[in-house]
């Protein structure tokens, strides 16, 4: 299978999310200190530099305009160091970058719905306001495209997307008639909202199920039906009431809000690119409806408890308490929206990525929907700005990317380095697509029909969206064209 000889040997490291549904609240957190605890010797990565010729800025302040509260999800503008793991290493980043080229950082935040229009005054009024914006998701995502407020990564010179600090898949999925307007990476990983199953150990034993979890990836076999499999018998009535609730054990626990996540793992997107590099949507075939039924099966299981959290409450409601008491075999995981409470968990925990739609399927996938990062078009120097995007995720590699590894698995899975893998994993698969950033109504497509309908008659769900969501899609194309 395609990567997975080198997962064990590779730079164990990871990245990941953000909030995909809203604006996300401030979570009670504990802070998270650095522990004495380290990556095994042989997952050293090999060593990158950084190739950016010498430059003196002057002490130039780079300026993030960012929706509130973004700034401490992605660890920027970051003032002093704390003794907190992320705080420290996104300390380290700026400051690695601020001695490297003479600048300094700040950070504008505003509400999420106004990101697009407070860009969109600066570029009108030429003032050059912002060297970076890092939008929500979905929100305000092709207005700044249209209004040509934002600049093409492809013009820059010292930007290389070959390189393992950026998301080289965008160019692809996030792209429009050649030119891509955002692109993400290490820099945001703390918060770009890459999902992934988190198994309770506990279990293996406790149902003598007689399976290697980590073998199941290495061996292409992870599959949905092998999901399905794995969870049933599990579910147990443990307070005699005879009804299963929130309070019972279950197989599976997932969020209702993230099933969309479940077609990019089995290789479905939602649009891909047509011959002339225009989006359109890629979802009438044979294997979304497989995509649908299968997972209808499981989300609807007696072995499954489907919850509807929202960003609002995910740190502190019913699925929350759910993972943490163990009352689920497999838990669908947030890593970025969810990670800042694995600390509570008392049971031992590996991490896997989403389940394969048969083993026929080459690679497994994770999709991520969110950590997108934009240049405004009146940035006023774009060489300038192109070295320090190069630097921030470099910089970013080498310090948040193993931070956030310690983070995220600083529990009992802490030193299983088959997690590690698993994380490594992930992250080089990870998938955009523009039909989720860029159409809120495409965006839920396995949503809107096995939840919001309760459905799996996917047909004439599409058949009612296609030639609305292609329209929008070519208008976008168009505009793009003839900036």
């Amino acid at each position: 299978m395609k990567n997975i000889s080198s997962f064990v040997l590779a730079l164990l490291l990871l990245a990941n999310i953000c909030a995909c549904q809203g604006e996300t609240p401030e979570a009670d957190i504990e802070s998270t200190t650095d522990t004495d605890t380290t990556l095994p010797e042989e997952t050293t990565a090999e060593e990158l530099s950084l190739d950016l010729p010498e430059a003196n800025f002057d002490g130039y302040t780079v300026t993030y305009l960012t929706c509130d509260g973004y700034s401490e999800h992605f660890k920027l503008n970051i003032d002093e160091e704390t003794g907190d793991t992320l705080n420290d290493a996104g300390y380290k980043r700026e400051r690695a970058v601020g001695d490297l080229l003479n600048v300094e950082f700040d950070a504008v935040e505003v509400d999420t719905g106004e990101v697009a229009s407070s860009l969109s005054a600066s570029v009108m009024a030429g003032s050059g306001d912002y060297d970076f914006v890092l939008p929500h998701a979905t929100t305000g995502i092709s207005a700044m495209v249209t209004s040509g407020s934002l600049l093409d990564w492809n013009t820059l010179e010292y930007v290389d997307f070959t390189k393992p600090w950026w998301n080289s898949t965008m160019q692809e999925s996030l792209g429009i008639a050649g030119k891509v307007f955002y692109a993400s990476g290490d820099i945001v990983m703390t918060w770009q909202g890459m999902g992934c199953y988190l198994f309770n150990k506990d279990y293996l034993e406790n149902y003598n199920i007689d399976t290697n979890m980590y073998d199941l990836v290495y061996e292409g076999k992870w599959t949905v039906d092998k999901l399905l499999e794995l969870i049933k018998g599990v579910s147990q009535d443990l307070n005699g009431d005879s009804q299963m609730t929130e309070v019972d054990q279950y197989g599976l626990l997932a969020n209702k809000g993230q099933t969309v996540w479940f077609q990019f793992g089995c290789g479905q997107h939602i649009s891909k690119l047509d011959e002339n590099n225009c989006p359109v949507l890629d979802m009438g075939g044979e294997r979304m409806a497989s995509v649908v039924e299968k997972y209808y099966n499981v989300l609807y299981s007696d072995d499954t408890y489907l919850n509807s959290f929202s960003s609002y409450d995910y740190a502190t409601g019913t699925y929350r308490d759910m993972l943490i008491s163990g009352r689920s075999f497999l838990t669908i995981y947030d890593i970025g929206g969810l990670y800042s409470y694995l600390r509570e968990i008392e049971f031992d925990f590996g991490i896997l990525p989403d389940p394969k739609l048969d083993e026929a399927q080459e690679d497994y996938y994770s999709f991520c929907g969110a950590g997108l990062i934009g240049i405004p078009v009146d940035t006023e120097n774009p060489e300038r700005t192109a070295m320090v995007a190069e630097a921030l995720a470099y910089y970013s590699y080498e310090y948040v990317r193993p931070a956030f590894f310690d983070v995220v698995l600083q529990n009992k899975a802490v030193r299983d380095e088959d997690s590690y893998n698993m994380l490594t994993m992930m992250h080089e698969n990870k998938v955009f697509d523009f039909g989720f950033n860029f159409d809120g109504t495409a965006s839920g497509a396995l949503n809107s029909v096995v939840v919001g309908r309760k459905s799996t008659d996917f047909a004439s769900y599409y058949a009612s969206i296609e030639d609305r969501v292609n329209e929008t899609f070519r208008q976008i194309y168009e505009t793009v064209s003839n900036q």
